[in-house]
């Protein structure tokens, strides 16, 4: 931090401060042998707070069946990082009512509220540990613009009202992303490292203080590996939150999206039930913590304009002219090569993409030099190591063949170059639509095998006809200017769920895949065939 400013603050008599109980909380939290007891002595000492950790208890929040009658009770229930959250969060919020202009501190909270909201939902979808700390993570990303509006009223007015937006016939809402950009250009610093400050003088753990580092800069390279799944939940969700936040942002969807793409494996489908699981449960939360939440007009239209953005988002990431534009999957893939590049560089380039820990050692040929994804021999490999995990940890493992339809008249009528950036294309289509541990590689000529482990039959069908209803609207034309209409068949095996019972080796998966794609194709094609059905 810059000398002067964290001279300032540790100064400032005005900083957002923590009441007695909420210090003595922190200290408990870093006690590894804290009992629960020691924490009900503290929390005994404020009524205004044990009235509303028994109001939080009580909520549906926490879905409680019988009532908690006891302060132990709820102690036992909301546990000492709940405890913790959720004291500081009603401590900051009561503190912080009386801060007048420049920063509108019910919008603030608002705010803070959705993105720790959306930290617990994000981190129960992927089974991550601690919510209660993700939930405090979240709440307090932000606490740095608050010091800074308390510390420096008209200094930092004149940048709070530079980042502020306002929409014709909507609220003003916060820039946050823009208003960290002043910061640094006129104070040397930014709000997130203010914030990070903040919470390491009040005592709480160094995970927090990287997360509420890394809402702004989750890619920061000195950011500890450890903390990196906590840092990107909590800058996912900020991200999430506004689009609840701030009229307009549901623009954004389809960027926030690939991110969650990036860092967690999450779909188009999976962004979207976590976005509307924030609109669901954000009205507990904000009434637990006094705060306007949003109707439910205004909840269902953000989630009808974010859905559409994702569709249209969707619809133009394919290319209109084939080796002309970039394909499909380079938006979301920034460091994929151009189309100009030949077949070799374009297979070099998605090798250098993929992660260390799937590169076969030196000597080992695993790639397809026109796609760049797994070559048949290296697939082989891995579905022998995934269905060794399958049947000792007794979870389904799903194997799907996609063919390209009438791959050889596509070559005939329009060549060869064409018929090549074709399978390119789809190729970079089904990498960017499945989870991070799934598989994708080329079966066949024109053939590609999707790996799917832990992944059921219901799950992998909704996925297989989610891709083929993507091609299905995929209308490119030829250079030479003709119109393409392009459809693919699959075939889809589950072990155990369809017929497979007891896969002891990968041979009758593949069969079994190979038949339903066989059925797909005798059907007409431009379907999905399971085998068992």
């Amino acid at each position: 931090m810059h000398a002067e400013l964290e001279r300032r603050l540790s100064f400032c008599g005005n900083l957002p401060s923590l009441p007695a109980v909420a210090i003595q909380i922190i200290e408990l939290a870093n006690n590894p042998d804290v009992h629960l007891n020691d924490v009900a002595r503290v929390v005994a000492m404020d009524p205004a707070l044990v009235t509303k950790l028994f109001r939080a208890a009580n909520s549906p929040l926490y879905g409680l069946r019988r009532k908690a009658a006891n302060l132990r009770q709820v102690l036992n229930l909301l546990g000492l990082q709940g405890t913790l959250a959720l004291a500081l969060g009603f401590s900051l919020m009561a503190s912080s009512r009386g801060v007048g202009a420049p920063l509108d501190a019910e919008q603030f909270w608002r705010r803070s509220l959705l993105a720790a909201t959306a930290c617990r939902i994000l981190g129960g979808r992927l089974a991550m540990k601690n919510l209660e700390e993700l939930f405090l993570a979240g709440l307090l990303h932000g606490i740095g613009i608050l010091a800074l509006a308390i510390m420096m009223p008209e200094q930092y007015g004149e940048l709070l009202t530079a980042a502020t937006d306002h929409p014709v016939g909507g609220a003003a809402t916060l820039d946050c992303e823009r208003l960290a950009r002043l910061e640094r250009e006129r104070l040397e610093i930014d709000h997130a490292r203010v914030g990070s400050w903040l919470l390491q003088r009040w005592g709480l753990p160094d995970e927090l203080c990287h997360a509420v580092l890394g809402a702004l800069y989750p890619g920061d390279a000195e950011l500890p590996e450890r903390y990196r799944p906590l840092v990107e939940c909590v800058a996912l969700s900020v991200r999430l939150a506004d689009i609840w936040a701030r009229p307009g942002y549901w623009q954004q969807s389809p960027r926030v999206a690939e991110l969650a793409r990036q860092w967690f494996g999450l779909g188009a489908d999976d962004y979207v039930e976590i976005l509307e699981a924030v609109g669901a449960k954000f009205p507990e939360i904000a009434d637990l913590f006094q705060i306007k939440a949003l109707d439910a007009a205004e909840v269902a239209g953000i989630l009808e304009q974010a859905r559409e953005a994702l569709a249209i988002r969707q619809a133009r990431s394919w290319p209109t002219t084939l080796g002309k534009r970039a394909l499909p999957g380079d938006e979301a893939q920034p460091a994929s090569p151009p189309a100009s590049l030949p077949a070799a560089a374009l297979g070099a380039a998605a090798r250098a993409d993929r992660p260390a820990a799937s590169i076969p050692a030196p000597g080992y040929y695993a790639f397809d030099a026109l796609t760049g994804l797994f070559n048949r021999q290296h697939l082989d490999e891995i579905l022998r190591r995934e269905l060794a995990n399958a049947r000792s940890q007794h979870w389904p493992l799903s194997v799907a063949l996609l063919s390209l339809d009438d791959y050889r008249q596509l070559n005939e009528l329009h060549g060869r170059t064409t018929g090549d950036q074709v399978l390119i294309a789809l190729g970079r289509l089904f990498g960017g639509n499945i989870r991070r541990h799934d598989v994708v590689a080329r079966y066949g000529d024109a053939t590609f095998a999707l790996l799917l482990p832990a992944c059921g039959l219901e799950a992998a069908r909704c996925l297989l006809e989610r891709l083929l209803a993507l091609i299905r609207a995929w209308e490119p034309t030829s250079e030479g200017g003709a119109s393409l209409r392009l459809t693919v068949s699959a075939g889809l095996a589950t072990c155990p769920d369809t017929g497979l019972a007891d896969c002891a080796s990968t041979e009758p998966l593949l069969e079994a895949a190979e038949r339903a794609l066989r059925d797909a194709r005798r059907a007409g094609g431009d379907r999905l065939a399971v085998y068992g059905e």
